[in-house]
């Protein structure tokens, strides 16, 4: 943290970051009515200078003196490093550039100390996100709004006519980083809505596109294309449903009149009765497209199925953060950091289960067993292997229904995910899901050619996988072998002439080779076999 700070502090000086003067804070939050204060933006954030005061304020207004309760505050900040700061300080910032953020949620209250060089496009913008009768609170140079030069700035006094303005000098005078500006205070309060216009009665003007794919037209999408499409459904449902929700709101006023005999009403509710808001409505959508992009093969296709969980997981959380290319890219560079991490885990994990002694003695086939370095309790994975995968139903009788299910399907995809990682995506592709429904569709169980194995599923409710690549499998062992110190720290490194001769024991033990021919080859093309990783795997290719 302090390193990040000094790289902040550092870049300020040719910056138009400001920080807001402590004092000056709370005269902008002394300017707020947090009775009707439901959903908050900062979007030049900075630091957190102004956010976490009025987080604050707002915990004392509704008497949250333990912090039990959520704000609902984004956050927005274009700097990287300033970006960092706020994330650490437990704040959520959904998205960088305040100019180019595009929703549907509006805000209750705006607050915000804009780059004072662009002020009036920044305060613009946020008058556009505000509900309505949503407060603004914003600082900028009193010359933005004495000397409306410009056009922005002259659409800005057009906008701000009637608003508070509190012109103040030498505020920055004191402040982390100082200047003589002459600033002004702005208090604005949106227009209420109008009720009494329907959309109804006009000519609904052309929105979002919206394309209905078929799963195998989807999955024939590259991921750019698929990322933009499913955005693009996402805009266009949720201005469909923000529609609805306001002509709900024009004509309410009629339908729900209860004088007299008029009795009738309607009310438009969520889930659990819940009352229809945008925003309630914007969060439900963003749940359900989250969702479904964390669902889709072209987003977690080339992730093991315990990353997928740990993804899946988060979509509660991500309901406050727009379903936007920012956000689905920021969800993909924190996946890269993981990718690598959680496709060795499960190399781990498969070698353990692949070696180890089960139940039924056909699965000692599964072992080779070597000398291991400094140790003679060591093994590698054989050419086959026997793994517990039921394709039978509990009679034997025929292929089980169940058989293209998930829990078959994600046990081999993941023995598949391993086996791309390490082969770098030297091996044709081959439909793991197609050639499933050939065997359910057919019967036939046998010596069934994947990408990487052959496989057999027999009745008693195992499988024998047979490797097709013998220098994968070598990769696949040597892998796990370095990673539980079975072999020298010199494996792959040295030529084998080179090796001391407690080294050539566990090289010969482990090669199954004593003439040192297998392991030089090794060492000949050691950028294949000791390279872990795959440029396949980076998720924001």
């Amino acid at each position: 943290m302090t390193d990040l700070m000094n790289i902040v502090e550092s870049k300020e000086a040719g910056s138009g970051f400001y920080p807001t003067p402590a004092h000056l804070v709370w005269k902008m939050i002394k300017k707020i009515n947090f009775n009707y204060v439901d959903s908050m933006l900062e979007p030049s954030a900075g630091k957190g200078d102004l956010a976490l005061p009025v987080i604050q304020a707002w915990r004392k207004s509704v008497n949250d003196w333990d912090n039990r309760k959520n704000p609902d505050m984004d956050c927005i900040e274009i700097d990287p490093n300033l970006r960092a700061i706020l994330k650490d300080k437990g704040l959520r910032v959904v998205h960088d550039d305040f100019l180019t953020y595009q929703t549907m949620k509006r805000y209750s209250l705006i607050v915000m100390n804009p780059p004072f060089e662009d002020a009036a496009r920044h305060i613009l913008k946020a008058i556009s996100l505000l509900k309505p009768e949503g407060q603004l609170i914003a600082l900028c140079n009193a010359e933005t709004l004495r000397n409306p030069c410009t056009n922005v700035r002259s659409m800005l006094a057009g906008m701000l006519n009637g608003a508070s303005v509190d012109y103040l000098e030498g505020e920055f005078l004191d402040a982390e980083r100082k200047t003589d500006v002459c600033t002004a205070l702005i208090s604005y309060k949106a227009p209420a809505a109008d009720l009494k216009d329907s959309l109804v009665l006009e000519n609904l003007r052309p929105g979002h596109k919206y394309v209905d794919m078929t799963p195998d037209e989807s999955a024939a999408l590259t991921k750019a294309d698929f990322v933009e499409a499913i955005i693009d459904r996402y805009n266009y449902e949720v201005e469909s449903g923000i529609r609805l929700i306001r002509e709900y709101r024009a004509v309410s006023h009629m339908i729900n009149d209860t004088k007299g005999n008029r009795s009738a009403s309607m009310s438009l509710t969520m889930g659990h009765n819940e009352a229809a808001s945008e925003n309630a409505w914007v969060k439900a959508v963003r749940h359900k497209y989250w969702s479904m992009l964390f669902e889709s093969p072209q987003f977690v296709a080339q992730l093991t199925t315990n990353l997928q969980q740990n993804l899946y997981a988060r979509v509660t959380e991500l309901e406050d953060y727009e379903f936007s290319y920012y956000n689905i890219k920021e969800i993909m560079i924190q996946m890269n950091a993981h990718v690598s991490e959680g496709v060795e885990s499960t190399i781990m994990e498969l070698f353990d289960n692949w070696t180890r002694k089960w139940h039924w003695d056909e699965n000692a086939q599964n072992r080779h067993y070597f000398n291991g370095w400094r140790t003679n309790d060591a093994f590698a994975v054989n050419k086959k292997v026997i793994i517990p995968l039921r394709a039978y139903d509990y009679w034997g009788s025929k292929i089980s229904p169940e058989f293209r299910a998930y829990n078959v399907r994600e046990k081999l995809q993941d023995i598949e995910k391993v086996f791309n990682y390490l082969d770098g995506g030297r091996t044709p592709e081959k439909d793991l899901r197609s050639i499933l429904e050939e065997v359910q569709n057919t019967g036939n169980a046998s010596k069934v050619d994947s990408k990487y194995f052959y496989l057999t599923f027999y009745k008693k409710g195992t499988c024998h996988v047979e490797f097709k690549n013998m220098d994968l499998l070598a990769k696949f062992n040597i892998f796990a072998a370095r990673g539980k110190n079975w072999l020298p720290p010199s494996f792959g490194k040295k030529k084998y002439q080179d090796l001391s001769q407690e080294e050539k024991q566990t090289v010969d033990s482990f090669m199954g080779d004593k003439t040192g021919k297998k392991y030089d080859a090794v060492c000949d093309h050691a950028d294949y076999f000791l390279q872990a990783g795959s440029d396949t795997l980076n998720l924001t290719a």
